[in-house]
Parts: structure tokens; sequence; C-alpha cells
């Protein structure tokens, strides 16, 4: 169960800064119901949980795994037709 924060709100998008080494998540962010910035740990009225969100997001990624999985898988198999094992 989420915590009625705004990071934990379908509205919230955080922040994220560019550093030398990659990518760092700020705590703030940008409210799209209200249209104004907010830090991750407030509250409002029009809180709407992210699990559904969250959920299809979840489905989504296990959707490309299984299709990266069939492409890796034939792409195995057209390497074995082209390169047998020599067996003497």
């Amino acid at each position: 169960m989420n915590l009625q924060k705004c990071r934990n709100c379908t509205f919230y998008t955080a922040y994220y800064k560019k550093l030398a080494h990659g990518f760092v998540k700020q705590n703030n962010g940008f409210c799209r119901n209200h249209q104004k910035h907010q830090t991750q740990y407030k509250t409002c009225e029009n809180f709407k949980s992210n699990e559904e969100k969250e959920k299809r997001r979840e489905e989504r990624l296990f959707k490309y795994l299984e299709q990266s999985l069939q492409s890796i898988n034939e792409i195995a198999q057209i390497l074995k037709e082209k390169y047998p094992k020599t067996t003497k």
C-alpha cells in the first residue's frame, strides 16, 4: 500500500539531475494536476494512487522481455544452423 505522498501519485513526475556518471532523482517534481512544482513528500486532496500505472508498466515490461527472449532464441537457432558443430 502506497502512502498518500506526491511521489506515489499518478499526477507527480520527479525531476532528475544529470551528473557525469548518470542521472540522480531529485526530491522535487511537477504535479500535472495542480500545474506546479511540488516536493515528493507533500500530500493533497487530489491524490490518485499510481499502483494501476505501475501495474500496466510491469505488464508492458514483461511483454517486451518475452519479445526479446524470442528474438534471442531465433538468433541462436540461425547461428546453430549456420555453424553446426562438427563431429569426428
